[in-house]
C-alpha cells in the first residue's frame, strides 16, 4: 500500500520554525528535518494530520490553472487572428 503526503505542509511547517525570543503564533518544534518533522506529526495529529490543509490547496490551485488556461487560450487566439490579419495585409 503506498501511502502520498502532503509535502507542502511538512515544508510550511519547518519554515515557519523561528527562535523563542522572535516567534510570533503558533511553532511548530520539529526535530530531524523532514523525517522528523513527519514523524512528530504523525504521531500528533495521526494520518489525518498529514493531509491537513489540502482542501484549501486543491481550490486555489483549481482556481489558478483555470484562469491560467483560460487566458492562455483567449489570447493565443487573438495572436493567431492577428498574424492571419498581418498576412493578409502583407501580400
Amino acid at each position: 500500500m503506498h501511502v502520498v503526503v502532503n509535502c507542502m505542509q511538512v515544508k510550511t511547517h519547518l519554515q515557519a520554525q523561528a527562535n523563542a525570543e522572535i516567534a510570533v503564533g503558533h511553532q511548530h518544534h520539529h526535530i530531524g528535518g523532514m523525517a522528523g518533522a513527519l514523524r512528530t506529526i504523525f504521531l500528533n495529529d495521526g494520518l489525518p494530520g498529514l493531509w491537513r490543509g489540502v482542501v484549501g490547496a486543491v481550490i486555489r490551485v483549481s482556481v489558478g490553472s483555470a484562469t491560467q488556461l483560460t487566458t492562455f487560450s483567449w489570447t493565443k487566439e487573438k495572436v493567431v487572428m492577428l498574424q492571419v490579419h498581418i498576412n493578409y495585409i502583407m501580400e
